[in-house]
């Protein structure tokens, strides 16, 4: 029997017992994350920032796969003039959706697990706002194209966060990585594999 088989029945039991007991067991299954939690029928963009160190260097990173899982493209970047969380995540989403874009990844359903920054895109901001012209242009691009934002909690964008980890260690603006690395690979096969994630 093969892994991903063993996966499968393992997770049929496990929505049986929850179906079986659903006053005991419907608060336990909230805590529980995976990759993809909506389920979309799409390419599926993860996004995630980084600030490390002292002094602060922020990063961020994105990971391209389709519904399945499969890998097709990454990206990491640093950001030298800023140490801002929300300058590095809002950077994250925009070359993100604009990779989408230029390669033709479309749709694309774009997961990030910055609640700050999907609410200050999804709401007009402010003329006023710091970052209220990178906001608008991914707005933009929202606009356009076949593409969405999510907010995802952490346990779902975990293979991203070492992306964004490698953006904050690098002094590269932009690097794109065509193949996961050894070190990601273990991640990105947990996640197609559906893996479930407790809610810390």
């Amino acid at each position: 029997m093969t892994t991903n088989r063993v996966a499968a029945n393992i997770r049929n039991s496990a929505h049986s017992i929850l179906r079986a007991f659903p006053s005991q067991q419907a608060a336990h299954l909230e805590r529980y994350i995976r990759w993809n939690n909506n389920n979309f029928d799409s390419n599926i963009l993860n996004v995630d920032e980084s600030c490390l160190g002292t002094p602060v260097r922020a990063g961020f990173g994105g990971l391209m796969r389709n519904s399945a899982g499969f890998c097709i493209t990454g990206f990491s970047g640093f950001i030298p003039s800023s140490s801002d969380i929300l300058h590095a995540v809002l950077s994250a989403i925009y070359y993100g959706l604009k990779m989408a874009k230029d390669l033709g990844l479309v749709p694309v359903a774009c997961y990030s697990d910055s609640i700050l920054a999907v609410n200050s895109i999804k709401e007009t901001p402010s003329k006023f706002h710091v970052y209220a012209v990178l906001i608008h242009e991914i707005q933009e691009l929202l606009s356009q194209e076949n593409m969405s934002l999510h907010h995802t909690l952490r346990e779902g964008n975990q293979c991203v966060d070492f992306l964004a980890k490698l953006g904050a260690t690098s002094d590269v603006k932009m690097l794109v990585h065509p193949q996961p690395s050894d070190d990601l690979r273990p991640l990105l096969r947990a996640d197609a594999l559906g893996t479930l994630f407790l809610r810390a």
